[in-house]
């Protein structure tokens, strides 16, 4: 016959994998229990002699038949793969995505830009995927802790002879010995045990005491049967011996491990939403970035400049620092409930308690102590037998015994003597570690110090519970009757404490407690007296029989038929409240007999009873073979003392605490292995049940005759409250019946199996419960990893349960899980402000690209900025939501449903379409202000953005009035900006009183070729001869000419002159050095994109009268223009360059492929035509840079050799020895014939005066300035209108920057509440200051740090520009608040408070309904 219904699989194989779940969740099916000896042991079955054991070869053979004694472990899961999966969450992908695209533009253009972004953005999807493997990483080692169920070695019975083996190695048919403390190492069935044998299978079952083992098959169900002993269980008492009937994967215990393992594990709420949230914000990300990518394609947008907005668009949408966020904030939530003793193993299960609507809960060490306490007494006071209560949280701490009475008095020397249990004595002394082993710590006097027998244990709710400081050892009911006897040492007697008892009474004989007496004996002599007593302890009908009198006044009288009925009520009040009664009896013997040399026997060869009183009834039967009869002394009444009532009681914070979930509108569940009458009696102590259950409705209409229909009649199916039986329930059960239980609002189920806690577990997850399991059992452990939150017990807990668990509770207090589900509605309700907060930056993020693409403006937000938004000034704010108080009493509502997301359409409406928009505005008008600030006005910013081309190449601009003005802020009043360009001395333009600009525009990029230069470096002209830019498009000196011929000038704005950002050689720039707009460098794209150094010149040709004063066109030539070159000039000769001119045609706005490049080199011959359009000019051999636009050479007394420009040859300054001005060009003389510092001193053949032919040069004073000893020539360029731009674009992102941080401290204020306003709440989040002076002080860092200047391009901005958005947070406060106030006045009316369960019930106004979140 098979144990269970299945086949046994091959050795050495995971057997649980032959399960289903259903068959998993059937109760044990077990027969061995009900078969007979011969049966069991027959060759068709285990095939053992019991007398023998197995032999070696047999062992051997079944061992590779049926595997080792051990549990299959579970499959791991790689770290690494685990840590891979922290990288590949949807917006890790998305930023993945961000990070190839990135690589891919800097593949194709070469852009520094790119790269860096793609670094970054791979940095923030690792850094914040090793955060969250960190934090999330907990171990999964939960086979392991069923190792320590297996004792190491057993003691076997084989080939006759007894030896250990070790545990693993044991099989079925093995035949073992078992002893007191032993673990059992397998299913067994109990042969032959000593009358005490116990098992404790609180791990199993959880049933809190010691239950009775025997050879006797005692029940159907295997799990109460007494024959039967389970793997993993502990022995404290007796012992026996057994035979193996199942081993490792096949044992009860490993069907419990495999439902664990084969129990999926829920997935979180607050995973959902965030998963939720994922989707909704990747879906915006890729729908923004795609449309507008597609519809770039569409109107021609370069696919660089696409990529770099497709990219943008997603990293703005994207909340990056989010996730870290939320794990900080779950993190923190954990340490403060680690502080009040609730260790949080999965920080989703902080939010998820959180979210509980039900709770299971287990009964023994989680709504009880666990500890057996006497909670009331029995005893007779002046005229009868009364019940009072010892102090418990089963009466409220209440003690109302009195310790002057003298039979209560009696009754606890009684309880201590007739007692077996001790205290150890190292847990009555302070120890202390001296290196060489613990020695008792002594006082001053030399004495050893004791440690207090009472202590207090403070809970997590912050309750005081009162614990023994000293360690008990025995059977749990008697520990608890010592407790009680030492915590009264005080009282008014002889007797102080157990030691002092005990000494004073020595034990003269003893009869142990055993099944079929229920009664334990002892014999005692009073020191004092000399006399002997006899002290009896058991069940309290048996005792009650066997006494004649009783003590009653303090007094011993007859105890007559009336006493004994007002007994019999009070034992049986108390057991039907669920406590364990014993009994008390005693009788002074009389010292001329009963002496220290009477011999006291329980039996001798004559009698079968005792040969001293016990209260036996008189019987004439003879008993066994030896006609052994009654022992006529044994028949003497005896007195009976009293009762203990004991019991596990409830903590004495439970019914607080369910009294506070039933507000909060959870249902408390009591799920336990113990006794239906127990768990009904706790669960009334605990206000898990209020009212008359089901049962007893029925039981009180049989009672009393009651039928359907008359007027007494209680209706079952009106009960609020039920308690089911663990035999009530089955696999099979309709849905319509656990519905039936389910519905009831108040639920006990008892004597309940871990396959039925299971199947509880999912009937509740299906009627829509957020469920929470706690237990502290192996039992328990399926239906712990089932729930949406499983907590196991820390101090009574097994090791499976702890690791199946996500929370674990330090102090084993059910009030602390209260205090978590508080704790988890206040972190869900932070984290909606958190994301909600964190989310309004995307709108400001968002529409700054929308805007570049759409009214091409300068882009205004870069996405380092956003970068530094997202995870750097929002991060610590954000994660000081999770510090905010709540707002009301949270455990007043009901659990949040379902349909409350996390993110909700309100939510996004809240953070996108007000207080985003509202950012999105104030990020414009600063970035307009900003703009306007450095002279470039809201008007000119439309279609100027999106080309590249802002701050790489000069603007042009047609004025109306104004003045141009030189470095020094002198105005050229000869100039009329309307109609004439700028000149080198004075270049910037100021618009006075009636200055305006009119219209701005770029010159025509006309010209591109396909090709990369060889071997690239801008300023060798001979790598050009292959005329090539590498597809860019460029402009050319004729585009520039003809912008002027349109009245467009170059435009430097005056404003940028005044501003921090100019320098004066931006004018004069040396192309040694890069300049910050980052077109001068040694990279084609970057290079082509901008001004270069040099020009591209399509040809003018004069040749053919046909082609006069026109261009010659595409796919034409061209001829350099240029200037002459000293040999001190480290460029190449440029002679190689053709000058043919063939296949004329009009110069128009198409795209030249065909030119020559010219950097400033020149060596070609004057001509009329070159000279008409002021390529340079020759006076007395100084070659004058007339064209504005070309590079010039430039001998200077600057480091970098580049200095200013004059409009003219003669107007040149000469200094004198001291460096001082002393006259000009043709001025010059001896005296003065020295350069001056700060100014351009071009190459010719000669410097030389054409009057005094003197040779400028240093003089002796410049000669010893540092980089003026040696001298040469550097090719310079006017770089001012690019990089004015450049700066002001600069300046201008890094307030938009600024004016978001400041709508976030708005917004992070706004967000601090959803219902209250800001003066009711307060500021008392330390925290959120905290987090608002550090967000000032890191955007006052990444402005004015200058290293960060150069990698997130933000600027030292003016102290004016961080003011443009403080009147738009002024407007988000007011308007939130005013929304606010209207929510509380429209909905407040309609508030209500349930009268049953005390919940707040209150209907959504109109404005909440539509502008709440």
């Amino acid at each position: 016959m098979k144990l269970f219904s299945r086949k046994r699989s091959v050795a050495n194989t995971n057997e649980t994998k032959d399960y289903n779940n259903d068959d998993l969740k059937r109760n044990v099916q077990v027969t061995a229990h009900k078969e007979t000896l011969e049966e069991l042991t027959s060759s068709s079955r285990l095939n053992v002699n019991p007398h023998t054991g197995l032999n070696a070869d047999d062992a051997k053979q079944r061992l590779e038949t049926h595997g080792m004694n051990m549990l299959t472990p579970p499959k791991q899961t790689p770290t690494w793969i685990k840590f891979l999966k922290e990288l590949s969450g949807f917006f890790s992908l998305l930023l993945w995505g961000g990070a190839l695209l990135c690589f891919i533009g800097y593949s194709i253009d070469g852009s520094e830009d790119h790269l860096f972004l793609g670094i970054v953005l791979v940095v923030v999807v690792v850094v914040t995927g090793i955060f969250s493997f960190v934090q999330n990483s907990k171990s999964e080692s939960l086979m392991n802790s069923f190792k320590s169920m297996l004792p190491p070695k057993v003691k076997v019975l084989r080939d006759g002879t007894t030896d250990e083996v070790i545990s693993t190695r044991i099989v079925p048919g093995d035949v073992v010995f078992v002893e007191a403390g032993d673990l059992i190492p397998a299913d067994i069935r109990v042969l032959e045990c000593s009358d005490s044998f116990q098992v404790d299978n609180a791990a199993l079952t959880g049933e809190s005491e010691p239950q009775k083992r025997s050879s006797v098959c005692t029940h159907d169900d295997p799990l109460e049967t007494q024959n039967l002993c389970f793997f993993g269980t502990l022995a404290p008492e007796g012992s026996c011996k057994a035979i193996v009937i199942e081993t490792g994967d096949r044992t009860v215990m490993g069907r419990v491990a495999a439902l664990a393992m084969s129990t999926k594990k829920e997935q979180t709420p607050i995973n959902k939403e965030i998963h939720h949230f994922i989707l909704i914000i990747s879906g915006i990300a890729l729908f923004l970035g795609l449309t507008f990518f597609l519809l770039n394609i569409g109107i021609g947008t370069p696919f660089i400049e696409n990529l770099v907005f497709m990219i943008g668009i997603i990293v703005a949408n994207v909340p990056e620092g989010l996730l870290a966020t939320v794990t900080v904030c779950l993190t923190l939530t954990a340490k403060r409930m680690h502080a009040k003793k609730v260790l949080v193993k999965n920080l989703e299960g902080v939010e998820t308690l959180g979210s509980t609507s039900c709770i299971c809960s287990d009964k023994t060490g989680t709504l009880t102590m666990n500890v057996m306490t006497v909670a009331q007494v029995v005893y007779g006071d002046a005229k009868t037998f009364i019940t009072e209560d010892a102090p418990s949280s089963f009466t409220g701490g209440k003690k109302t015994y009195d310790t002057t009475n003298v039979c209560f008095q009696k009754l606890l020397r009684c309880a201590a003597l007739c007692n077996v249990a001790t205290f150890t004595e190292g847990s009555k002394w302070r120890y202390k570690d001296d290196g060489d082993g613990e020695t008792k710590e002594i006082d001053e006097f030399g004495n050893p110090i004791p440690v207090p027998f009472k202590g207090v244990v403070t809970q997590g709710d912050g309750s005081v519970i009162e614990t023994s400081n000293w360690k008990s050892v025995g059977n749990a009911s008697e520990c608890a009757m010592i407790k009680l006897v030492q915590s009264e040492s005080s009282m008014p007697c002889d007797e102080y404490d157990i030691d002092s008892i005990r000494s004073s009474y020595p034990v003269k004989y003893t009869i142990p407690f055993n099944s079929k007496n229920k009664y334990q004996v002892h014999v005692h002599e009073n020191s004092s007296s000399g006399k002997h007593i006899v002290l009896m302890k058991g069940a309290p009908e048996r005792i009650i029989d066997r006494c004649t009198h009783a003590v009653i006044g303090g007094k011993i009288v007859e105890l007559d038929e009336a006493e004994r009925a007002n007994i019999t009520r009070q034992q049986e009040a108390l057991s039907a409240n669920g406590l364990r009664c014993l009994g008390f009896a005693e009788k002074e013997l009389d010292s001329n007999v009963y002496n220290n040399q009477y011999k006291y026997a329980a039996e001798s060869d004559e009698f079968y009873s005792c040969n001293f009183p016990i209260g036996d009834a008189p019987s004439e039967v003879i008993m066994d073979s030896h006609d052994k009869t009654q022992n006529p002394k044994s028949t003497g009444g005896l007195v009976f003392l009293g009762m203990f009532a004991l019991i596990d009681p409830p903590r004495p914070a439970v019914p607080g605490a369910v009294k506070r979930c039933q507000t909060a509108g959870i249902k408390v569940i009591m799920v336990t292995g113990d006794h239906p009458v127990t768990a009904q009696a706790i669960a009334f102590k605990c206000g898990i049940l209020w009212s008359k259950t089901r049962g007893d409705m029925i039981k009180d209409n049989l009672k009393f005759g009651r039928t359907f229909g008359s007027a007494d009649y209680e209706n079952p199916n009106d009960a609020e409250a039920i308690v089911v039986a663990g035999s009530e329930l089955s696999p099979q059960m309709k849905e319509s019946d656990w519905d039936f239980i389910l519905n009831h609002r108040a639920i006990v189920f008892a004597r309940t199996s871990p396959q039925q806690k299971l199947i509880i577990v999912e009937n509740c997850q299906r009627l829509g419960h957020i469920v929470a399991v706690t237990g502290d059992g192996v039992n328990d452990s399926p239906a712990i990893k089932k729930a949406d939150i499983g907590i196991a017990m820390g101090i009574s807990g097994s090791e499976v349960s702890k690791q199946a668990a996500d929370m674990i509770l330090l102090d084993d207090n059910f009030a602390s899980i209260v205090n978590g589900v508080e704790e988890g509605r206040l972190i869900f309700d932070n984290l909606k402000k958190s994301i909600a907060y964190t989310i309004q930056s995307n709108i400001p993020e968002i529409t700054p690209f929308l805007a570049f693409i759409i009214f091409a403006i300068p882009l205004p937000l870069t996405t380092f900025l956003i970068l530094a938004i997202d995870l750097g000034t929002d991060m610590i704010p954000a994660i000081s939501m999770a510090s905010e108080q709540p707002e009301a009493n949270i455990m007043q509502r009901k659990p949040r449903t379902k349909g409350d997301r996390l993110v909700t359409p309100a939510m996004i409406q809240f953070s996108y379409g007000y207080i985003g928009m509202i950012q999105a505005l104030a990020g414009f008008f600063t970035y307009m202000v900003v703009m306007n600030d450095y002279g470039y006005k809201p008007q000119i910013l439309f279609n100027r953005g999106n080309s590249d081309a802002w701050g790489h190449q000069p603007l042009f601009c047609k004025f109306s009035g104004g003045h141009y003005v030189n470095l020094a802020g002198d105005i050229n009043e000869a100039l009329n900006p309307s109609i004439d360009p700028p000149t080198r001395e004075y270049p910037f333009w100021f618009e006075g009183y009636d200055g305006e600009v009119v219209n701005c525009g770029y010159a025509y990029n006309n010209f591109a070729s396909d090709g990369i230069p060889t071997e690239f470096d801008f300023r060798n002209s001979e790598l050009y001869s292959g005329i090539q830019t590498n597809g860019k498009h460029t402009a050319t000196i004729e585009s520039y000419e003809a912008m002027e011929q349109n009245h467009f000038f170059e435009y430097v704005p005056w404003r940028g002159r005044t501003s921090s950002y100019w320098d004066d050689s931006m004018l004069f720039h040396n192309t040694d050095n890069a300049n910050k707009g980052g077109n001068l460098a040694q990279n084609t794209i970057s290079y082509f994109r901008g001004r270069a150094a040099g020009l591209w010149s399509l040809c003018e040709q004069t040749s053919n009268p046909s082609c006069e004063n026109q261009f010659c066109g595409e796919r034409g030539s061209a001829i350099v223009r240029g200037i002459e070159v000293p040999a001190v000039a480290l460029n190449a000769d440029p002679s190689r360059f053709s000058t043919d001119c063939t296949a004329q045609t009009q110069m128009t706005s198409n795209l030249y492929d065909d030119a020559f490049y010219c950097n400033g080199q020149g060596s070609e011959t004057l001509s009329d035509s070159c000279a008409s359009v002021n390529q340079y000019d020759l006076k007395d051999n100084i070659a004058y840079p007339n064209n504005r636009f070309q590079t010039f050479y430039c001998m200077s007394l600057n480091e970098d050799s580049c200095g200013r420009l004059t409009d003219a040859a003669e107007t040149l300054p000469f200094c004198n020895s001291d460096g001082d001005i002393c006259g000009t060009f043709e001025e010059h003389s001896e005296s003065c014939s020295f350069m001056c510092e700060g100014y351009c001193y071009w190459p010719g053949s000669e410097a030389l005066n054409p009057n005094t032919s003197q040779v400028s040069s240093f003089s002796q004073f410049q000669a010893e300035k540092p980089g003026t000893s040696t001298a040469k020539y550097q090719q310079c360029i006017n770089i001012g209108s690019q990089e004015a731009a450049y700066e002001a674009l600069k300046h201008s992102q890094g307030a938009f920057f600024v004016s978001i941080v400041v709508g976030q401290i708005a917004g992070l204020l706004v967000c601090k509440t959803r219902w209250l306003s800001i003066k009711s709440q307060g500021m008392r989040n330390t925290f959120m200051l905290f987090g608002i002076g550090t967000e000032v002080l890191l955007v006052l860092f990444l402005c004015y740090c200058k290293p960060l200047n150069v990698g997130l391009g933000t600027r030292n901005l003016r102290l004016v520009h961080f003011f443009p958005a403080i009147p738009f947070a002024i407007l988000i406060f007011c308007f939130d608040e005013a929304r606010k106030a209207l929510m509380r006045v429209t909905s407040s009316s309609s508030e209500s408070v349930d009268p049953i369960s005390g919940q707040k019930i209150r209907g959504k106004g109109w404005i909440e309904r539509n502008f709440g979140y």
